[in-house]
Formats: structure tokens, C-alpha cells, sequence
């Protein structure tokens, strides 16, 4: 697949028309090498009807017009996205690493988050209530506590 086919595929995919695509590569003031110009909106339309091939100068702006690695405009396959990951990894900051580890939640630890979140609620909420209502509520526990301990 050409670059101009996996450009398209993004614009699909993120449902980006080729005119927004155009004025946000516009925007950048992107100038060519050759011209020292920024490119006209008909030759992005070109570039991406395959007419003109893309000037490669061009291939890191529109990586981030569309919000992608720049590999991914040659290859996004499983094999090639590893050897991508492979290589970050390899050379990751300390504040990639936290940006990396604050990035990757589980279901099952957003889940336990938000327990948490609910049991301190609670907790902070029971310095209003009655007396009577605490020991009510401390003795339902207490019988759901041997339930599941005789359950389990």
C-alpha cells in the first residue's frame, strides 16, 4: 500500500475530511525544501490522490496532523508496531515510563479505584451519622463479613 493510501485510511478513520486535513498541514507553515514554499491546498490534494508523490519532508508533519508515529505511514502491521515498541522501550525516559504506566489502566484496577474512592466517601460520610445507625450498620457488616469468610 502507497503512503497516499495509508494517509487516506487515517482520514477515514479519524473522519477527517481531505479540506481539514489541508488547512491543518497548512497551518503548520510547513515549507517545502525545494520551493521554500508552504504547500498550496491543490497540491495536498494531490499528494493524496496519488498524482504527486509526498515530499518527504513532509512525512513528520503529517504524522502529526494525523495524530500518529510516523512509521505508521510505511508500516502498521503487528510485526513492525513491535519492532516500534521495541525501540521506545529501549530508550524511554524516566517521564515516558510514568507517562507510560499512568497511561495503561486495567478494567479491573479502574474498578478497584473506584472502591476505593466509594470506601473513603463512606468513611468520610459516617462521621454524620448516629449513633444508633453505626451500630446497626457495624453489625450488618459484621454478618456479611461471616458470610463471605463462610463461603469462601
Amino acid at each position: 500500500m502507497e503512503v497516499y493510501e495509508k494517509i487516506n485510511l487515517y482520514l477515514r478513520d479519524k473522519k477527517m475530511s481531505k479540506k481539514e486535513f489541508a488547512q491543518k498541514l497548512i497551518q503548520l507553515d510547513v515549507k517545502l525544501k525545494n520551493t521554500g514554499n508552504i504547500p498550496s491546498e491543490n497540491t495536498i490534494y494531490a499528494y493524496l490522490n496519488g498524482r504527486i508523490g509526498i515530499r518527504v519532508e513532509l512525512i513528520p508533519y503529517i504524522a502529526e496532523v494525523l495524530n500518529i508515529p510516523e512509521q505508521f505511514l510505511f508500516d502498521d502491521s503487528d510485526r513492525a508496531r513491535k519492532i516500534f515498541l521495541t525501540q521506545i522501550i529501549k530508550s524511554m525516559t524516566t517521564k515516558e515510563k510514568e507517562f507510560l504506566k499512568s497511561s495503561i489502566c486495567t478494567v479491573e484496577e479502574s474498578a478497584q479505584k473506584k472502591d476505593r474512592d466509594r470506601f473513603y466517601n463512606i468513611q468520610d460520610l459516617l462521621v454524620y451519622a448516629p449513633e444508633m445507625f453505626l451500630e446497626k450498620l457495624e453489625s450488618v457488616l459484621t454478618g456479611y463479613k461471616d458470610l463471605t469468610l463462610k463461603f469462601k
